[in-house]
C-alpha cells in the first residue's frame, strides 16, 4: 500500500473520525467518566486524549528541565536559585524567536493532512529547520559573548550575577537545538503521531537529570573536572537537548521521508506562509520572555529572596500551564484538519470540547498544589523566608489553573489554525499595557509585596483568556488561508 494509501485510512481510522464524530452527548456509563462529567461524546473524549496526552506531558515535561535544575541547584543557596531563575528566564529569551515556528508547521502541516497532500506535508519542516538554523545559531554566539554584559542588567547581586553568567552562557548552546525541537513537535502533532514527541523528551528528561546531577556535585575527576554547581547544571540540559535533536532527525528520517521530509525542497511561498505564521507567534514570545525578564527586575526591588521565591513560582505555574497549552495545541491541529476537509462546524467544536476537558483535568492537579504549598516549595527552597512568601501566591496558581485552561486552549488552537496575528495583539496588549505597569505601580510606587503582584498576574491572565474565547467564538479564524 502507497504512502498515500495508508495516510489517507490512518487519517479516517486514527483515534477518530473527525467528520463523523457523534452529535450526541456523552452516553449514559460511569457518573464519575471524564465524558460524563464534562458533558463531551466520548468518542470526542477518546480523540482528545489521544492526541493530547502524549504533548500534554511533553509539554509539562519541557519545564522538567528548569524544574530539575532549580531543585538541584536549590541545595547551593538562595543565590544560586535566583540565578538559575534569571539565567533560565533570559535564555528563554533567545529561544523565543524561534518557537514560533512550532504553530507554523502544525498549521501548514495539519491542513496540508486535512486536504490530502500527503506528499506535501513535511515541506514546512524542511522550510522551518533552514528558518531556524539562520537564525538560531547567531543569537546563541551573541548571548554567549555578551552574557557578562547582559546578566547585569537585571539583577545588582554580585553573587548571584557569578552564578547566572555561566549558566546562561551554557544554555545558550543548546538554542538552534531548541529550535528544531519545535519545529519537530508541531511536524509530530500536525501527523497525529505526538507519541515520538513524549518518547524524546523521555530520553531527555533522563539525561539531562543524570548528566546535571553529576556535573553539579560530583564532576568528573578522573578528567580532571571539579563538581561546576550552576554551570554544570546549565551544561547537562543543553547537551539533554542536543540529544532530542539527533533522535528527532533520525525519527524524522525513519518515519517521515514519503512524506517529503528532507526529500521536498521548500518553495518561496513555503517559506512565505512559514515567516508569516511564525514571525507573531516568535514577537510574542519574544517579548514574553522580556516580560518575565521585567517581572524579575520588578520584584528584585523586594529582595533576592523575592527573586528567588519569584523563580520557583514560574517554573511551577510553567509545569501547570504547559499541559494546558499542550492540550491547546492538540485542539489546533483537531481544528486544523477539520478545516482542511471543509467541515467548519467541527472545528469550532474542538476547543470548547478540549477546555472543558483541559479544565477539569488540571483543576484536580491544581487543588493538590494548592492543598499541600509547603511541601512543594521545600523541594526547591530552603530558605524558610522564601517559602512564606511563596506560599499564598502558590496557592493562588493552584486554584485559579481551571481559567488558565480554558484561555491556553483557546490560544493554541488559534495559533493551530493560523490566527497568529490577533493571539499576538492580545498577549502583547494584556502583558505590556495592563499587567507590567500595574505591577511596577504595586511595588514601585504603593510598596506592596509579592502576593499583590501575583494576584495582578492571576487576574491579566483570566482577562486574557476571555478575549481569547470570544475571538474563537466570533469564527473569524475559518476565513483564514494557508497555501
Amino acid at each position: 500500500m502507497s504512502i498515500a494509501a495508508r495516510a489517507r485510512t490512518r487519517a479516517r481510522a486514527s483515534i477518530v473520525d473527525d467528520s463523523e464524530a457523534p452529535a450526541a452527548r456523552a452516553s449514559d456509563g460511569d457518573p464519575w467518566s471524564v465524558a460524563r462529567v464534562v458533558g463531551v461524546p466520548s468518542e470526542r473524549v477518546t480523540a482528545v486524549l489521544d492526541q493530547a496526552l502524549p504533548v500534554m506531558g511533553g509539554m509539562a515535561s519541557q519545564n522538567v528541565l528548569n524544574l530539575a535544575d532549580a531543585a538541584m541547584v536549590g541545595r547551593l543557596g538562595t543565590a544560586s536559585v535566583a540565578a538559575v531563575g534569571l539565567g533560565s528566564t533570559m535564555n528563554f529569551q533567545c529561544q523565543a524567536a524561534l518557537q514560533g515556528v512550532a504553530s507554523g508547521v502544525q498549521a501548514m502541516a495539519a491542513r496540508r493532512m486535512g486536504e490530502g497532500r500527503y506528499d506535501e506535508v513535511a515541506r514546512p519542516l524542511n522550510a522551518a529547520l533552514i528558518l531556524v538554523c539562520l537564525m538560531g545559531v547567531p543569537l546563541a554566539i551573541l548571548a554567549f559573548v555578551y552574557a557578562d554584559a547582559l546578566v547585569p542588567l537585571y539583577t545588582t547581586d554580585a553573587s548571584v550575577v557569578a552564578n547566572a553568567v555561566p549558566y546562561l552562557r551554557a544554555r545558550v548552546l543548546a538554542v538552534p537545538a531548541v529550535g528544531i525541537n519545535f519545529a519537530f513537535r508541531g511536524f509530530w502533532n500536525a501527523i497525529q503521531q505526538p507519541q515520538v514527541y513524549m518518547n524524546t523528551l523521555i530520553v531527555m528528561h533522563t539525561v539531562n537529570f543524570t548528566l546535571s546531577l553529576i556535573l553539579t556535585f560530583v564532576g568528573v575527576p578522573q578528567l580532571g573536572v571539579p563538581p561546576l554547581g550552576a554551570l554544570g547544571a546549565g551544561l547537562g540540559t543543553s547537551f539533554s537537548i542536543w540529544c532530542g535533536t539527533a533522535m528527532y532527525m533520525y525519527q524524522g528520517m525513519k518515519r517521515a521521508t514519503k512524506l517529503g521530509f528532507l526529500q521536498k525542497r521548500p518553495t518561496m511561498a513555503d517559506l512565505r506562509v512559514l515567516a508569516t505564521q511564525a514571525l507573531p507567534t516568535s514577537v510574542t514570545n519574544l517579548l514574553y520572555a522580556s516580560g518575565m525578564m521585567t517581572l524579575y527586575s520588578i520584584v528584585g526591588r523586594l529582595g533576592t529572596t523575592e527573586v528567588a521565591a519569584v523563580n520557583v513560582l514560574i517554573n511551577l505555574m510553567l509545569f501547570l500551564i504547559l499541559p494546558c497549552m499542550g492540550m491547546g495545541l492538540a485542539a489546533g491541529a483537531l481544528s486544523g484538519r477539520a478545516l482542511g476537509r471543509g467541515d467548519v462546524e467541527d472545528a469550532k467544536q474542538w476547543p470548547w470540547d478540549v477546555a472543558k476537558i483541559t479544565a477539569l483535568l488540571m483543576s484536580v492537579v491544581g487543588f493538590g498544589l494548592a492543598m499541600c504549598p509547603r511541601v512543594v516549595l521545600g523541594v526547591f527552597l530552603t530558605d524558610p523566608h522564601a517559602v512564606d512568601i511563596a506560599v499564598t501566591p502558590l496557592r493562588m496558581t493552584g486554584l485559579t489553573v481551571c481559567g488558565d485552561a480554558v484561555s491556553l486552549t483557546m490560544q493554541n488552537a488559534l495559533l493551530g489554525v493560523g490566527d497568529a496575528k490577533r493571539v499576538a495583539l492580545v498577549s502583547i496588549l494584556s502583558q505590556w499595557a495592563l499587567f507590567l505597569p500595574s505591577a511596577y505601580l504595586a511595588v514601585a510606587v504603593f510598596d506592596q509585596n509579592l502576593t499583590v503582584v501575583w494576584t495582578l498576574y492571576v487576574a491579566y491572565r483570566f482577562i486574557q483568556g476571555l478575549v481569547y474565547a470570544n475571538i474563537w467564538r466570533g469564527g473569524a479564524w475559518a476565513k483564514i488561508k494557508l497555501a
